[in-house]
Formats: C-alpha cells, sequence, structure tokens
C-alpha cells in the first residue's frame, strides 16, 4: 500500500496515525506532478489528498480510507467496542471535519481567524471529550485521536497568527487532552513532521 499526500495535510496525517496505530507499514508519497496531474487524476478525479493505492484499487477520503484500513486489518481496532463510544469517536472525527478545520483555513490566506467560531467549534470536541484519558475517550487511541491531534497541532504551530493555542487552553479537557497526546511518542512524532512540512511549506510560499 502507499499512500499519496503531504504529512502536513490533517487528513493524511490521520490516515498515517490510524496505520501505526495498528502496526501497518503506510509509505507516503507526494504525487509525481502535483494534485492536478493527469497521472493522479486517473487515480483520483477529486484531485485532492489523500489518495490510498492498495494493488489495483485506489481509494480517495481520508475517513472512508481509516474505515478501509479498519475493516481489511481489524485487530488492533481504531474503533472502541462499545457502541456508544465508537458513536463519539465518528462524531468527534466528525465535528472534526466540518466545524474546526474550516476555521483554521482561513489562516493559511493570510487571514486572522474567527475566535467566536473557532471557540465554538472547539466548545464542541469539548462536549464529547472523556474526563480521563490518557486519549479522547479514554484508555484507547481511536479514530477521535487520529482525527483531532493533527488539527490541534496547528492550533499550537499557527498561535501566533490567531491565538489559537490560547483558544485551546480555554477549554479545560481539551488542553488537558492536548498536553497528554502531544507528548506521547505518537504525538512527538507527529509534531516533528508536521513541523518539518510545515517550514518545508513556508519556504516554498517565500521563494
Amino acid at each position: 500500500m502507499i499512500l499519496y499526500g503531504g504529512l502536513l495535510s490533517p487528513f493524511v496525517m490521520r490516515v498515517v496515525l490510524a496505520a501505526r496505530a495498528k502496526g501497518l507499514s503506510l509509505p507516503v508519497h507526494e504525487p509525481e506532478g502535483g494534485l492536478k496531474s493527469a497521472g493522479f487524476l486517473k487515480l483520483n478525479p477529486i484531485g485532492k489528498m489523500p489518495t490510498l493505492v492498495d494493488g489495483d484499487f485506489a481509494l480517495p477520503e481520508s475517513e472512508i480510507i481509516v474505515q478501509y484500513l479498519d475493516e481489511m486489518h481489524p485487530r488492533p481496532s481504531i474503533l472502541p467496542d462499545d457502541p456508544r463510544d465508537r458513536a463519539r469517536s465518528r462524531l468527534i472525527s466528525r465535528l472534526v471535519d466540518v466545524y474546526v478545520v474550516p476555521q483554521l483555513a482561513p489562516v493559511f490566506q493570510g487571514k486572522p481567524v474567527d475566535r467566536e467560531g473557532f471557540a465554538a467549534a472547539l466548545g464542541y470536541i469539548e462536549h464529547y471529550l472523556s474526563a480521563t484519558g490518557p486519549h479522547a475517550l479514554g484508555a484507547d487511541f481511536t479514530l477521535a485521536d487520529c482525527a483531532l491531534m493533527p488539527v490541534l497541532f496547528f492550533t499550537d504551530a499557527l498561535n501566533a497568527r490567531g491565538h489559537t493555542a490560547e483558544l485551546v487552553a480555554g477549554h479545560p479537557k481539551l488542553a488537558a487532552y492536548w498536553d497528554r497526546a502531544k507528548l506521547s511518542e505518537t504525538g512527538l512524532r507527529m509534531n516533528r513532521e508536521m513541523a518539518a512540512a510545515l517550514e518545508a511549506f513556508m519556504k516554498a510560499r517565500a521563494g
């Protein structure tokens, strides 16, 4: 299997974290020629990252890729056994996509963060997080962590532009979760990789 995309993308990193949690080796490559190249569009006509290639099967969309990996390699699962916790894990991932990520997008365009909107989006996550650690839903690393951790990287990395880390600090469960997560082995590795990718992105844009 190969995953096409860049490690700066929270959606690519979501898949990477899920694969690592399952003990899968998943090389990540930038698409040759870019996302709109003819070769990449043959794999994924949507022209976005990530795209998983497994033999002759190509699959876009991070959430669907993660589900595919979990079904093809069921143990260890990144979804809890309890149906309610499974639902909460999926819900947090959905809330990240629909509410949190769109609030961060303007920062990459040099625009300010809508502090009220971003605080509200973080509040939705806060509501569904477990009150105990070490992970988003308690004892086990799940889909919720795969979706949430890459986005929280940006709240630290882009704090100078939008005071985003300060908004995280205003949500006690979320702040405590992120403090634990970014110091975990998984979090430290993720932060190193995403920081390097962000530095390369900023240099390329400046040049």
